[in-house]
Formats: C-alpha cells, sequence, structure tokens
C-alpha cells in the first residue's frame, strides 16, 4: 500500500513539476556539495563511505553535512567535510519527533542556496522538500516515498538492500565510485578527557537498583544464535590518519566495556542481564564498567559517543546493543559483541572482529526485511520475547570467544 501511495505521489509530483533535463556537472564545476541526513547516529555512520566518494569524485568541492544535533560527534573530524550544520526541526519519524519547522526549513535552504550538487540520503517528504527549497544546480536522492520527483536522478530502495549499499548507491547517482571505503569515524587524542578518573569507580554495584518496567526480563527458555562473519580488514582511524592493523591505541579503563543504551526501547536487553554479565567477568577478577547514553538511568556513567569510542579502543571486548555506537566501536577493531533483538543483523555491516547475538523466533524479521512487523509503530504484540528471551548465558559465552581469539585467557 505504501508503495502504491508512493507512485501515486510521484506520478501527480512529475506531472506538475517536470524535471528540467540538466546535465550532471563536471567534476571542475562543482564547488560545493550539500550532504542531507536526518535520520539516526548509525545511519550517519553508514553514510561516510559515500562522503568519502563523493570527495574523491569531486576534489575541487567543499561538503557541507546537514545533520540533527545527535548525529554530530559521528562526523567531527571528518576530513572531508568543511562544515557540519546541525538542524532538529525536520521531523522524519512520526512517533517519536514533533512536527517539521517549516520556518526553519526555509531558512537553512537560504543559507544553502549557493549549492551545486545535493545528496539527500534520508528520502523523507520534509528533507526532499529541503532540496526544492534550496534549488541546488544538481541534485541526486531517494524517492521511497515518492517525492523523489524534486531531484534530477532518484533512486528507489529495495528493501532488501542492506543499508551502506543503499547509501553508496545514492553516491554512485552522482557519479562517485565508492569501492573500497569503509564507515569511518575520526577520534581525536583528547576524544575522553579525564578518562583515567571515569571508569574505576563504574562497577557492576553502580547499575540501578530501581528497574523500569521496560528494563525487565520475562521468563522464558533461554536461547540464542551467534553468528561471525568475515568481512575485509576494517580501516581504523584517529585524526586523518590511519594506524596499521590491529594496532588501536589504548586508553586507561577496564577488560570489557558494556553499553546498555538504545534509541529505541524495543532494542533494549534488561539491565538485569548486563548486571549478571558484570558480575560473572568481575568474580574472575576482570574490570568491567558499565556506561550509556543521556536517557539511561542516572546511576549510570553517561558519555557522548566519541567518549564511549575512544574508550572502547583501550578494552578488550565491548558489548552493544544494535546502535549506531556499536558498529563504530567495531569499525575500530575492538572486539565487539552485538546483541539483536527487531533488526535483521543482515542488513548491517559486520567486521571481522565483531560477532552477533540474535533470537531468530517466528515474529523476527523476514529474510528480506529489515525490521519486524513491531518497526516502525514501535509497538510488539509479542511481549518483546527476542530480547527478554535472549540468555546471559550466550553474550557470556561470545565474550569469552572474543578473550580467547585475543589470547586472554577467561574461565566459562
Amino acid at each position: 500500500m505504501k508503495r502504491l501511495l508512493a507512485s501515486l505521489i510521484h506520478a501527480v509530483g512529475a506531472t506538475l513539476f517536470p524535471r528540467r533535463g540538466r546535465r550532471a556537472p563536471s567534476p571542475e564545476s562543482v564547488r560545493r556539495i550539500v550532504v542531507t541526513h536526518f535520520h539516526y547516529i548509525g545511519d550517519v555512520f553508514f553514510m561516510t563511505p559515500a562522503v568519502a566518494a563523493l570527495k574523491r569524485r569531486f576534489p575541487n568541492a567543499v561538503i557541507d553535512a546537514i545533520v540533527k544535533t545527535r548525529c554530530r560527534e559521528v562526523l567531527l573530524g571528518n576530513p572531508h567535510l568543511r562544515e557540519i550544520v546541525c538542524f532538529d526541526g525536520l521531523c522524519n519519524d512520526r512517533t517519536r519527533e514533533p512536527r517539521t519547522d517549516w520556518r526553519g526549513l526555509r531558512a537553512l535552504a537560504r543559507r544553502l542556496c549557493d549549492c551545486d550538487l545535493l545528496v539527500d540520503f534520508t528520502g523523507v517528504p520534509a528533507s526532499c522538500a529541503l532540496a526544492a527549497l534550496i534549488r541546488p544546480r544538481w541534485s541526486v536522492g531517494f524517492s521511497k516515498t515518492g517525492f523523489g520527483f524534486v531531484f534530477d536522478r532518484e533512486l528507489w530502495p529495495a528493501p532488501e538492500i542492506p543499508l551502506v549499499e543503499k547509501y553508496n548507491a545514492v553516491a554512485t547517482l552522482a557519479g562517485a565510485e565508492v569501492g573500497g571505503l569503509m564507515p569511518a569515524i575520526y577520534l581525536e587524542d583528547d576524544a575522553v578527557p579525564g578518562s583515567a578518573g571515569i571508569l574505576p569507580a563504574v562497577e557492576s554495584d553502580a547499575l540501578p537498583q530501581n528497574q523500569d518496567a521496560r528494563w525487565i526480563a520475562t521468563s522464558g527458555r533461554d536461547s540464542c544464535c551467534a553468528a561471525k562473519v568475515s568481512r575485509p580488514e576494517v580501516a581504523i582511524h584517529q585524526g586523518s590518519t590511519a594506524p596499521p592493523a590491529g594496532k588501536t591505541p589504548a586508553l586507561p579503563g577496564c577488560d570489557i566495556l558494556l553499553h546498555v543504551g538504545a534509541g529505541f526501547p524495543l532494542k533494549l536487553w534488561p539491565v538485569e542481564k548486563f548486571r549478571a554479565v558484570a558480575e560473572h567477568f568481575r568474580a574472575r577478577g576482570l574490570r568491567v564498567a558499565l556506561v550509556g547514553g543521556p536517557s539511561d538511568p542516572g546511576e549510570i556513567v553517561n558519555l557522548t559517543i566519541r567518549q564511549v569510542a575512544a574508550l572502547a579502543r583501550g578494552c578488550r571486548v565491548y558489548v552493544g546493543l544494535d546502535t549506531g555506537l556499536t558498529h563504530i566501536v567495531a569499525s575500530l577493531g575492538v572486539p565487539t559483541v552485538a546483541i539483536y533483538g527487531p533488526t535483521n543483523p543482515r542488513f548491517l555491516p559486520r567486521w571481522p572482529n565483531e560477532r552477533v547475538v540474535w533470537i531468530q523466533l517466528p515474529c523476527s524479521a523476514a529474510e528480506n526485511k529489515q525490521h519486524c512487523a513491531a518497526v516502525p509503530p514501535m509497538r510488539c504484540g509479542y511481549q518483546h520475547r527476542c530480547m527478554q528471551q535472549l540468555g546471559v548465558e550466550c553474550v557470556i559465552r561470545e565474550i569469552n570467544e572474543c578473550l580467547v581469539a585475543s589470547s586472554i585467557s577467561s574461565p566459562s
């Protein structure tokens, strides 16, 4: 039904606003590129290979990125960008965000009016409207909602295509070649000021005692599906240079870093199970720390994306949920255990150093779907079984595998 409606919108829009048949600009003529992405942290991280490819295709151009404030840290220090503009007034999820600030959107468009090439990685109606308001010399973008008629070239993304490939395909519409590029974050040496004084006090005793209902586990048989997929070697970036493979700068911290937060309640694993994991390894003499984000319980230390990523480089194992931060840490070469629930992990990049824990249930995402039926309405009719039934033993076993793989002994 959604696809039919999008096709109808596109047909009407293309009739009322026909394309002018403009030619693609030559690399020499492009002086300013604007890339827009108003989704989430992981999405913006997955966009970085496309940004690098655009810079490679248009070496004389400056690239400005328009993202939401929550994603700014992902792009800080990126050598391919001149400016990062944050705009939170664009709604891309009606279930979680206020309506679009159209006055602010018009003001933003006036600021970007001297754009030679616009690349939209969002594809929602408001981001397409922004592209129309900017009136660039040339533009490419998604047409998943039917509003792609505003672009000179558009992409109707197939639902079974992984995210990184979708974003790379949009860059290809602009003539860029993305081959060999991987998602990357660029961390400075001072990403974690005072880190030596943060983690020693963050042990499992710091876990919250008052559980929110959404964190409480229900009874159920513990089961899991763990997978390890080999992928090409991962580039490790610090600033604008890449240290040799396998050589990640060590920071003071802990042996195992557990990140309990997620952007959606459906992706959360009960905190009491994180507690059990922490206590298991603490009892064997390993240092374990738990961190979260701004929305996590107050007893858990809240750090920024870049602070957690920098701390994780000095850890032996990182454990996180299906979040952009988990993908970022894995891309840095840190041994990572990723816990999935409503998302099909086949749609996301997997790194040689990453192990995935995921229960496949009858209600899980289909083979050709990125999410289960609970996303995007964010309502699960099956008591959140994919996360509630995922056992502590599964996660402990994968952590042990990571420790063994890095030549660190850990009793089972």
